[in-house]
């Protein structure tokens, strides 16, 4: 047999069962009775966000997507193959940069290395993303994880996470921020879109990236209009988040929708919904359903970002207070977590972790 349409017309076996690890860690896979080949996904762990606030010379970059790889193996009933899940790296905390994640490996045919963690220093440098690799496997399918989008030096900006890679090609990178003070960008998904530069609009921020499309940027300062996250191919974004303040009663953020999935080329999920505004006390994104990010969140006080759905990066927040808690989204798996930065140096800054690897197999 050489190729999966093949093994789906086998009596359905691959579509019989399916074993999947989606907390780090390591396992043992045992062949059953009867199986002599195996499909298996390995997916790493994403990388740490940065936390910056020092000061408006300094970054809060997302950390970076791990790899993926992908094939199928020969197996014999009783072997015994080794599963290791890699850890997501640890976001910052308040001037430090993100760790990166770890890899994950499928014995020695399939291994995916983690996402570089995210950086709070004045170097204008992405996280390098992780990469697949397979070794003894046929038909074999390998790719790169995404990255942060830029932040722009002297404007208290932060971006998300970039995702793993995908089953489509190299994963999705962050949006780059805009060059005005206050902007925050939601993390990459499994679209595989063209990256996009936010417009010059202070106070803006991202609605999360669907698995099908982008979610809109939300319009500049004290608006309060709420911006839809991008959908999914059968399931929608999230609606525009609602704010939260000490005058006004708390209404929940929209979520991106999910829809099942069996296969990683199955997922489908929307982005999370967004809002800005740099005089609410305390607000949040809307986190992103599978292969999709949550929003990301510029306030005033207290913020919390979207988190990604599985592969998909967190998405990063801004705050503009002195003394302000700001929270990053965590990644999915896979998926770097979004960095964050806040005015002066006694704001606190809790960037996003990285999301744990994946390993995935099918008989």
């Amino acid at each position: 047999m050489s190729t999966l349409s093949q093994f789906f017309s086998n009596s359905g076996r691959f579509r019989n069962n399916r074993r999947l690890w989606l907390a780090s860690g390591s396992a043992t896979f045992v062949v059953p009775n009867g199986i002599s080949q195996i499909l298996g996904v390995v997916i790493g762990g994403g990388g740490g966000g940065a936390a910056a606030t020092q000061g408006a010379s300094y970054y809060g970059f997302g950390g970076a997507g791990s790899g993926y790889a992908q094939g199928v193996i020969d197996v014999t009933p009783g072997q015994s193959i080794a599963v290791t899940i890699g850890a997501g790296g640890a976001g910052g905390q308040t001037n430090q940069n993100g760790s990166a994640g770890a890899t994950s490996s499928l014995g020695s045919y399939l291994s995916s290395t983690g996402g570089g963690g995210g950086v709070y220093n004045v170097s204008n440098i992405p996280p390098t993303a992780g990469a697949g690799s397979t070794s003894g496997v046929s038909e074999a399918f390998t790719s790169t994880g995404g990255t942060s989008g830029l932040v722009y030096a002297g404007y208290y900006s932060a971006s998300g996470g970039g995702s793993s890679g995908t089953p489509f090609g190299t994963g999705m990178s962050s949006t780059n921020c805009t060059t005005s003070s206050y902007s925050t960008t939601a993390g990459g998904s499994w679209a595989c879109l063209p990256q996009r530069t936010m417009p010059s609009l202070s106070s803006s921020c991202e609605a999360g990236h669907g698995t099908a499309s982008y979610g809109q940027i939300s319009p500049s300062n004290n608006n309060f209009v709420g911006s839809n996250g991008g959908s999914g191919g059968t399931s929608q974004g999230g609606s525009g988040a609602i704010y939260f303040s000490t005058t006004t009663a708390a209404v929940p953020p929209g979520n991106g929708g999910s829809s099942l999935w069996w296969f990683p080329w199955e997922i489908s999920g929307g982005g999370g919904g967004g809002i800005p505004s740099a005089a609410v006390n305390l607000i949040f994104g809307g986190n992103g359903g599978p292969g999709a990010s949550g929003a990301s969140v510029v306030g005033s006080t207290y913020g919390v970002a979207g988190n990604g759905g599985f592969g998909a990066g967190g998405s990063a927040c801004t705050i503009q207070t002195s003394g302000s808690f700001t929270y990053g989204g965590a990644g999915g798996n896979g998926g770097g977590g979004g960095g964050v930065s806040a005015t002066g140096t006694s704001s606190n800054g809790f960037a996003g972790s990285g999301g744990p690897g994946s390993v995935i197999i099918y008989w």
